[in-house]
C-alpha cells in the first residue's frame, strides 16, 4: 500500500505482523503511587552501556506519570500471564490490586512470575509523532527463565523453548499463517507446533509431524534451531 495518508487500521494490522513479546510498563507517579499499562513495543539497544527502549503512547493515560518519573520498570510477562495482559491494557481504577507485586530497588513495581524484569533510569526521551520513544538504562535486572508471551496479528502465542546449552535437544518450531492468521496449538496458553528431533534432521522431523496433524508441507521458510 502506497498512499501520502495510510489507513491507520491497515498500517497497525501490518505492523502486528511481527510477533513481539507482550510486557507491562510501570513506574510511580508522584505521589508514590504504581501507574502501568501492557506494551509490546519493546527492544533491547545495547549492552554497554545496558539500554533499553519502550515506546510509549501520548494519549496512554499514565503518560504524564511515566515520562515524569525518574525510573521506570519492564515487566516481560510469562506465557501464563495473558490474564495480567489484558488487565493492563484495559482502563481500572486499581490494575495492581489483582496482581502479585514488589518494590525493586528504585522502587518500581515489579510482578511475580514475569519471565524477566528490568528497572531502569531514565536515559532519553525522544519524540517520535504520536508516542515517545523512552530509552531506559537498565539499573537492576532478573530472568526466571520461564517462558515469554508472545502476541502477532492480534492474538497471543507462546513461542516453544528448549535449551541450547551443550548436549540439549535441537527442536524445530513452525510458524503457520491462514487467511492472514496466526495457527497456534492449545486451548488455554496458545503455542506454536514445536517438536524435538533428538539427533534427526530437524527440518525432516517437524515435516512428519506436522504431516501426521493433516498438513501438507509445500516450503519451509522459517526453522529455529532452540
Amino acid at each position: 500500500m502506497k498512499a501520502d495518508v495510510f489507513d491507520p487500521r491497515a498500517l497497525r494490522e501490518a505492523f502486528g505482523a511481527f510477533p513481539t513479546a507482550v510486557t507491562v510498563i510501570t513506574a510511580s507517579d508522584p505521589a508514590g503511587r504504581p501507574v502501568g499499562f501492557t506494551a509490546n513495543s519493546f527492544t533491547s539497544v545495547s549492552l554497554d552501556p545496558p539500554l533499553l527502549l519502550v515506546c510509549v503512547a501520548k494519549t496512554a493515560r499514565d503518560y504524564p506519570a511515566m515520562t515524569a518519573a525518574e525510573h521506570f520498570a519492564i515487566n516481560i510477562l510469562s506465557e501464563a500471564q495473558k490474564d495480567v495482559s489484558i488487565k493492563f491494557a484495559r482502563p481500572a481504577e486499581d490494575r495492581f490490586a489483582a496482581v502479585d507485586w514488589a518494590r525493586a530497588p528504585n522502587g518500581c513495581p515489579i510482578f511475580a512470575q514475569v519471565a524477566a524484569w528490568f528497572e531502569c533510569s531514565i536515559h532519553n526521551v525522544i519524540e517520535a509523532g504520536d508516542h515517545v520513544m523512552m530509552v531506559g538504562r537498565v539499573t537492576a535486572f532478573e530472568s526466571s527463565g520461564l517462558n515469554g508471551l508472545g502476541y502477532a496479528r492480534g492474538g497471543y502465542f507462546t513461542p516453544g523453548a528448549n535449551s541450547s546449552a551443550a548436549g540439549g535437544e535441537i527442536g524445530a518450531v513452525a510458524v503457520l499463517e491462514r487467511h492472514a492468521a496466526l495457527f497456534p496449538l492449545g486451548d488455554q496458553n496458545l503455542a506454536l507446533p514445536s517438536y524435538s528431533a533428538g539427533s534427526g534432521d530437524p527440518a525432516k522431523t517437524l515435516a512428519s509431524q506436522l504431516e501426521r496433524s493433516g498438513l501438507s508441507v509445500h516450503d519451509w521458510f522459517s526453522l529455529l534451531d532452540l
